[in-house]
């Protein structure tokens, strides 16, 4: 059965094998050959590459401090209580405009225990969250405007919570819960009413396990 050579297109009979995909002129043999070493020697290459970027990147996990550890927990963490508010406005201004901060309502620099509990971070303006220094009266009175003074007292409340110093391994284990969390939220693909949101927080705080 003929065949079109993959090099210069003339129809061809194999001899030997079906499989064959030149025909049997021998610039169409060298050519043919000259590709085959190109595309493996290519291959090989994309291979020691993407070995050198795995290797590269267990050593950069291995030299990862605490901080930074506890700064990529706290984007996974700030990515889910972006996604619980998206649709609502800012929890100080109420505004709906420009970047929107997950912002802490007591400020991990006054209690770093706190700095993952999401019950503490709502979505919050960047001018509210970074030019007002974390907008603290207007933010307490956007959470007594939607939940009341002792939903605000419980907030409070929350910096009578024991110290927890979160080791390496501790981060390491409880960064992929909050990203299958963030998956599952943005599956749900939806506004969650104001109550929900309270409710979410508390479901997802337990699930990751920091705050028993």
């Amino acid at each position: 059965m003929a065949k079109k050579c993959i090099i210069c297109a003339k129809p061809f009979t194999p001899k030997f094998k079906t499989t064959e995909r030149y025909c049997s002129n021998l610039d169409c043999k060298i050519k043919y050959a000259m590709q085959v070493a190109s595309k493996q020697k290519l291959l090989k290459e994309k291979k020691v590459k993407q070995d050198w970027n795995k290797e590269k990147l267990q050593i950069k996990e291995k030299l990862k401090t605490l901080s930074e550890w506890k700064n990529d927990l706290q984007r996974e963490i700030n990515a889910i209580i972006r996604e619980i508010d998206k649709g609502h406005g800012c929890i100080a201004t109420k505004s709906h405009q420009g970047q929107q901060h997950a912002g802490h309502y007591i400020s991990v620099g006054s209690n770093e225990t706190l700095r993952f509990h999401l019950e503490n971070i709502w979505l919050q303006s960047m001018h509210s969250n970074s030019w007002k220094g974390g907008d603290t009266i207007r933010y307490q009175d956007g959470i007594v405007d939607l939940y009341g003074i002792e939903y605000l007292n419980h907030l409070n409340s929350l910096k009578s919570i024991e110290t927890i110093k979160l080791s390496i391994g501790d981060i390491k284990e409880k960064i992929p819960i909050a990203r299958g969390i963030l998956k599952w939220i943005k599956l749900q693909s939806r506004k969650f009413t104001t109550q929900e949101r309270v409710i979410l927080r508390k479901k997802f705080n337990q699930e990751i396990g920091i705050y028993k």
